[in-house]
């Protein structure tokens, strides 16, 4: 019997919807950043040069810290597979990043944010029995 299942599962689960949501973001990062290449957009939107710029700028910066986004579900994973030999520390590990994911996607990070902090909670606040 596996004394962290709960854990490992709440990390599992974490990391795929971490993935997803660091794909998402790079997916519509592209986006914004082509169509502010579009002329088309710019002559409906009525916009300027220095806004189609900033789209630009703003859909790069979207990937870059999607991209990162993505690391770190990855990095979930990874400590899933990884809680049961150090719980304390992949506890930590666990916090912090569904911690930082927030501030790198936002809105795209709640469900993996709060089930990696509910199992980063878990794994330091659980006692586990020796068998």
């Amino acid at each position: 019997m596996n004394p962290r299942k709960t854990e490992f599962v709440l990390t599992l689960i974490a990391g795929i919807t971490g993935i997803i949501a660091g794909i998402t973001g790079i997916a519509s990062g592209v986006i914004v950043a082509a169509s502010s290449e579009s002329g088309e957009l710019a002559n409906a939107a009525s916009l300027i040069n220095t806004d189609s710029e900033a789209l630009a700028a703003a859909g790069g910066l979207t990937v870059i810290f999607s991209i990162i986004a993505l690391v770190l579900g990855i990095a979930l994973l990874v400590f899933a597979v990884l809680i049961k030999r150090n719980a304390k520390l992949f506890g930590i590990l666990t916090l912090v990043v569904g911690a930082v994911g927030f501030f790198l996607v936002g809105l795209l990070w709640i469900v993996p944010g709060v089930l990696a902090i509910i199992a980063g909670i878990m794994c330091l606040a659980r006692k586990v029995e020796a068998l």
